[in-house]
């Protein structure tokens, strides 16, 4: 069950063009219900700080529904960085959860803009090939490519691009273009309805391959599609929708059902 970290790595884009966030800016928190084949098969939460040159996100998610009841899985994840030159440069990433009947732990440290592992448990042999050291350098995680993705939207209304994410165990690449914008109708699965701006996606995993799978079929593209629009007075545009392919569940689409606001960058209260 990949479905977490895929669906985080397709709300990636690359950096925008030179700009500030004025006003966009501030702590918000959002919530989704994912479904697929008409049923509920995860909840997810994310919390993200996001001012002009710094940031944080805080990201958990467990299966839900009937798939929450045959295959159990959770995470938590958060990590801190600061914009750079229009680049995401994370700090400090950690992740512990459950998946596959294994309990898990990830600790990535950033020394010159590089991954170093501190930890990772179950050791990464175990499962699948190591990623080498080589093709990891100037990568970031998904969590940031997420940050990085609500601030070029709020800078320069695009979300068009490449990015390489390393999440400890998977190296992949998304390509990302703006569609256009795309009004949503109203539907009972969410709290949005209205214009937004369409991302489109392309994924692909580079390396780290789970041993004993065809590595034909998991270098394939994987699509999706980000929907995003700005629900709070004084912050970004967040993703109020995305769709997306998974191998064990077919597409799923998670639906913005909660938005809560806590400080814009001017320090008023956001409603």
């Amino acid at each position: 069950m990949r479905l977490i970290p895929f669906a985080a790595s397709l709300l990636l884009a690359t950096p925008a063009a030179a700009g500030g966030l004025g006003n966009s800016a501030g702590t918000f928190s959002v919530e989704y219900t994912g479904y697929s084949h008409g049923f509920t098969v995860l909840k997810l939460a994310a919390t993200l700080a996001l001012a002009p040159t710094s940031y944080t996100a805080h990201v958990t998610f467990h299966t839900a529904g009937m798939v929450g009841m045959v295959v159990h899985s959770d995470n938590d994840s958060q990590v801190r960085g600061t914009f750079e030159a229009n680049q995401a440069m994370p700090a400090e990433f950690d992740g512990s959860g459950h998946l596959r009947g294994t309990d898990r732990l990830t600790r990535i440290v950033y020394q010159g803009g590089n991954p170093v592992i501190q930890a990772l448990s179950p050791p990464v042999e175990k499962e699948r090939s190591p990623v080498p050291s080589a093709q990891t350098l100037h990568t970031i995680d998904t969590l940031s490519a997420v940050a990085l993705l609500i601030r070029n939207v709020a800078v320069s209304g695009g979300c068009d691009g490449t990015v390489t994410t390393f999440d400890g165990r998977r190296l992949a690449t998304q390509t990302s273009h703006s569609a256009g914008e795309e009004t949503l109708p109203e539907t009972e699965r969410s709290i949005f309805q209205g214009p937004t701006l369409r991302c489109d996606f392309e994924g692909r995993q580079l390396a780290g391959f789970v041993n004993n799978e065809n590595e034909d079929d998991l270098r394939k593209p994987r699509y999706g599609t980000a929907w995003l629009a700005a629900m709070l007075p004084g912050a970004p545009p967040v993703p109020v929708r995305v769709a997306f392919e998974n191998k064990i569940l077919g597409r799923v689409t998670l639906y913005l059902t909660g938005v809560h606001g806590d400080a814009a960058a001017d320090g008023k209260p956001i409603p």
